[in-house]
């Protein structure tokens, strides 16, 4: 387990190099080896086949710091799924429009967006959570496609030191979308913490993962 932690540690460390190298690095080689690595973690904890989203999302709600907001929900998301309106949503407000928002401003916790929306089942709303969406967009996209699905970029539309921002962009059939990005800084962070968490020993699989918790 120690000669795993330690080449997965490794990773980290290449995705740091290669940031500040003279290499042609994109962000597509550095996310997928971040993405990978945090897989990497969530199938040590609970080998086996047939269940790689679930543990992926256990994995980073159970082994990180709330500090983290992986159970956050994006209200990006929420959009991108057809779940609620721009209406509902800051963008909605007067003024709004053309704002860049970050996650910190407009993203929370299930509880708290259960009362911002009551219309929506909790497993819904966990589709968009943070967690679910390194897996759906990044992780998924980049292992399958090299490229990141969903409505992301890689270009992160606010400069503050943040977890996820978002900014508009206009299709060319004129409709206006929500786009998001993780920062990279974030998800080396992230990544970071599930290699550190690592055991020395497998885990029983829970009685219900989180993603399926109403």
């Amino acid at each position: 387990m120690f000669a795993m932690r330690a080449f997965l540690q490794g990773r980290i460390e290449l995705v740091r190099a290669l940031r500040t190298s003279s290499l042609g690095v994109t962000h597509q080689d550095l996310e997928l080896i971040l993405t990978a690595v945090i897989s990497a973690c969530a199938a040590w904890r609970w080998p086996g086949e047939g269940f790689d989203r679930k543990r992926f999302v256990e994995s980073l709600i159970r082994f990180s710091s709330p500090s983290l907001h992986l159970d956050y929900i994006s209200t990006g998301a929420l959009l991108e799924l057809g779940l609620i309106a721009e209406s509902e949503t800051p963008w909605g407000d007067f003024g709004q429009k053309d704002r860049i928002f970050t996650g910190d401003e407009i993203d929370s916790a299930v509880p708290n967006m259960s009362k911002r929306y009551p219309d929506l089942a909790t497993r819904d709303l966990k589709k968009a959570s943070y967690a679910n969406l390194i897996y759906r967009w990044l992780r998924c996209g980049y292992a399958h496609t090299y490229w990141a699905s969903g409505n992301t970029t890689h270009v992160p539309p606010s400069h503050r030191s943040v977890q996820i921002s978002y900014i508009g962009r206009v299709q060319p059939d004129g409709k206006l979308i929500r786009i998001a990005s993780f920062h990279l800084d974030y998800l080396v962070e992230v990544t970071q913490e599930q290699v550190s968490t690592l055991t020395s020993k497998s885990l029983e699989k829970p009685k219900e993962w989180w993603l399926d918790m109403a």
